[in-house]
């Protein structure tokens, strides 16, 4: 008999706050994260890092709940149109710990092709049986077994009449995020978008140029038995598959390398600060773009990370010094309203954004974002935009990057700012290296699909001498 206890708005035990004692199995552990996850509209990673942390798991235990987790919640509403085409009554109203079950075994059943689908549906039978109430223990059994007769057959476009529910549906995307796309781009690379973003995610690493070179590092990789490949734009870059594997050997606090997408390194090649100037990183934390520039620029004559966020500000001086960096200036301020005399000769502004343009990585966000955050995030965007560009010297240059594909956030607040201030800056054609990302109004433009990147974008800015 469960004991449910209540849950507490700010609790990160979802194991703890759901239930009074731990889960028995990995499925069990997975379905506990996907409802605490649907209740309280958390960070799906930190949700799943507390856990993972906490629990007692194998370490095959552990990728098995993480691919459960983060997969559930990637394919969420496919996975939920198939479980309600077989049930009968209005599905929307059956309870979550219901749809969560069935969600978790028909993924089993459509993307872990290893795992005998019969014995899936059992697994999850009897996982009924110890959570629910016995009259869902018959209705999962016989919804599962009727997907497993008749699934094959199901098809979103001869389901749904409009073109953007039968994308929202076949690739798990809000209906209003694909109105959105499509009013910006044509079915065909929405729908590749799409696709790209539900790829299982790959990661880049940066390595560290005072700590090792790139054939040192795949030679440490091949003693590990990690597989990597080198990036095809930057000489100092990786890409993994099994982050997890990497980040458990000694490399890591030995400072070889970051965990940096290569989209975000765009940004700081495109800034390419250089000896001798000052340079200024606003909302610099984590601090992978703030890092890169002191690892190829440590003789700079100063270079500064302003961050609002105090235990934000903590981790760029923690990764500093596992990187052996210096730590150079990192100063605690709000970048709209920016606290130096003394200007810079370069300035990159990592916007406060969406992250859309990081569902691969982070597939909740699709899920939390809705279009009036976007709207307010942009208003932020152009205040800090403006504000930093105040700090830069005449003939200086300011880089203003997100991590975002959304255009309100990007081109909106760069043609916004020009619009006021166009008799002071101008855009900046990027060199020949970016030629590949470079959109037809000289901005910076990546996109999973096209690039095998996060979606960001990034544009460069020169202060007009006078």
């Amino acid at each position: 008999m469960l004991t449910i206890i209540r849950i507490w708005e700010n609790s990160l035990y979802p194991f703890i706050t759901l239930f009074n004692r731990p889960p028995m199995n990995a499925r069990e552990s997975a379905w506990q994260i996907i409802l605490e996850f649907e209740k309280s509209n958390r960070h799906l990673d930190g949700l799943l890092d507390h856990y993972l942390r906490k629990a007692e798991l194998t370490g095959k235990e552990r990728k098995f709940i993480y691919n459960l987790v983060s997969g559930c919640v990637r394919h969420k509403s496919l996975l939920d149109w198939k479980a309600s085409t077989f049930y009968h009554g209005k599905y929307k109203k059956a309870f979550d710990k219901l749809k969560v079950i069935l969600r978790l075994a028909l993924y089993e059943i459509d993307f872990l092709p290893h795992i005998p689908p019969h014995a899936t549906v059992n697994e999850y039978v009897n996982l009924g049986k110890r959570l629910l109430p016995r009259s869902n223990v018959g209705l999962i059994n016989g919804i599962l077994r009727s997907y497993l007769r008749e699934g094959k057959h199901l098809n979103p476009e001869k389901e749904f009449k409009y073109v953007e529910t039968q994308i929202a549906v076949r690739y798990s995307f809000p209906e209003w995020l694909v109105k959105r796309w499509l009013s910006q781009w044509d079915v065909k690379f929405v729908e590749e978008m799409c696709a790209a973003f539900n790829d299982r995610p790959v990661f880049d690493i940066r390595i560290n140029p005072l700590k090792l070179g790139a054939a040192e590092f795949v030679k440490n990789m091949n003693s590990e038995k990690i597989n990597c490949t080198a990036s095809q734009t930057f000489e100092n870059m990786f890409e993994v598959t099994d982050i997890q594997a990497l980040m458990s050997t000694k490399m890591l606090q030995q400072g070889f390398f970051s965990v940096q997408d290569e989209s975000g390194y765009l940004a700081v090649r495109l800034l390419d600060p250089v000896k001798g100037e000052r340079v200024l990183d606003v909302c610099a934390a984590p601090g992978s773009k703030y890092t890169a520039m002191l690892e190829e620029n440590v003789t700079n004559e100063v270079v500064v990370a302003l961050e609002i966020d105090h235990s934000r500000l903590e981790k760029i001086r923690e990764n500093c010094i596992r990187l052996q960096l210096p730590t150079g200036w990192i100063v605690q301020a709000d970048a709209r309203n920016i606290p130096f005399k003394k200007l810079f000769d370069k300035i990159i502004v990592d916007a406060p954004c969406s992250g859309i343009g990081t569902i691969q990585k982070h597939p909740d966000i699709k899920w939390r974002r809705n279009m009036e955050e976007i709207f307010r995030f942009q208003e932020l965007q152009l205040e800090i935009l403006s504000s930093a560009a105040q700090m830069l010297k005449p003939g200086g240059e300011i880089v203003y990057s997100t991590c975002t594909i959304d255009s309100s956030e990007n081109e909106f607040v760069i043609e916004s700012f020009l619009q006021k201030n166009g008799d002071r800056f101008e855009i900046v054609e990027p060199p020949e290296l970016f030629s590949p990302f470079i959109s037809e109004k000289k901005y910076i433009r990546t996109f999973p699909h096209l690039h095998g990147m996060e979606g960001a974008f990034a544009a460069k800015l020169k202060r007009i001498k006078k």
